[in-house]
Order: C-alpha cells, then sequence, then structure tokens
C-alpha cells in the first residue's frame, strides 16, 4: 500500500479557496450586511470614514474636516 503525501497548500492556493467559499455563502444569502450607525448624528449607513475609532457618514466626516479637527 503506498501513501500519498498530500502537499501543503500555498497561502494563495488558501486564499482563492476562502474567497470561493465565502462568494458562495454571499450568493446564498448567508451573509447579512452589517448596520453601520454614524457616531455622530446616528444615521445607518453603508459607507463610511473610520476616524479614530469612530464611524462617520460622509457629512459628518466633511464638517469635521472643516473644522480641522481630523489629523
Amino acid at each position: 500500500m503506498k501513501m500519498m503525501q498530500e502537499r501543503e497548500e500555498t497561502p494563495e492556493e488558501r486564499r482563492a479557496r476562502w474567497m470561493k467559499r465565502e462568494a458562495e455563502r454571499a450568493e446564498e444569502g448567508g451573509r447579512k450586511e452589517k448596520k453601520v450607525r454614524c457616531s455622530r448624528c446616528g444615521k445607518e449607513i453603508e459607507e463610511f470614514r473610520d476616524v479614530r475609532g469612530r464611524a462617520l457618514c460622509i457629512d459628518c466626516y466633511a464638517d469635521e474636516d472643516s473644522k480641522c479637527s481630523l489629523p
């Protein structure tokens, strides 16, 4: 009986396998979108900026940027 040696997958192969699995889960609806709220105004947002650990909507980000309070 011959023992077949399985080679270890490379990081690139592992990433490709993981991405394929995640894409299949997303198609099945297994992943739900997280609702994020702006930490300043409280609006539910899809796109946001993470500033010092806070999620800001684009409007609040622009407002803080105009006040020069951002790094």
